[in-house]
């Protein structure tokens, strides 16, 4: 039988994730795949489709179909490869605008749940998410996807929980921010 923490990290991920999936405002952004594919263009520059299907977990077929959806939506551009059959992928204006526009929107909303703690909270609050994550990342496929729409500024500089297991390193200390 679930328990009672259990049911309330799941109602607090569906909150995060339907606040998130009511913020598209494009059309062809419409799927959680199409962000995370967008974010994921932003995230790795010039990158291939096959480099971006590990970060959404998608056959290449799938990412072959979003990646055009995409272009078509003027949001990321095809460029040549590192060889002939690869295409570098990368934001448009308009995608970058998007992707700047998605991240507020979840800064936004992620800042809004966390203030509801109050600094020592805060402090608990971190610390069980980074040993969480830490424990849950299984391989550098998994990490690529758990932090698909991240702003990885933040944690790369403290010490992101899920690169750190990605690379066999210690579980990071809290930042003290």
């Amino acid at each position: 039988m679930t328990q009672r923490t259990e049911n309330l990290l799941g109602v607090l991920a569906l909150l995060v994730t339907d606040e998130m999936n009511a913020q598209t405002t494009v059309a062809a952004l419409a799927g959680p795949t199409a962000r995370a594919i967008l974010n994921a263009v932003g995230q790795y520059p010039d990158s291939s489709i096959e480099v971006l299907r590990d970060a959404v977990d998608l056959s290449h077929p799938a990412a072959v179909r979003a990646v055009a959806g995409l272009a078509e939506a003027g949001l990321i551009e095809k460029k040549p490869g590192a060889d002939k059959r690869a295409v570098a992928l990368a934001l448009t204006t308009a995608g970058r605008r998007e992707a700047k526009r998605m991240q507020t929107a979840r800064e936004r909303m992620l800042q809004r749940v966390v203030s509801r703690l109050d600094d020592d909270e805060r402090v608990v609050f971190e610390d069980l998410l980074i040993k969480i994550l830490w424990h849950e990342t299984r391989d550098p496929a998994h990490a690529m996807q758990l932090c698909r729409l991240c702003d990885d500024g933040p944690c790369l500089a403290a010490g992101c929980p899920v690169e750190c297991r990605e690379q066999g390193l210690p579980m990071p200390e809290r930042s003290g921010s």
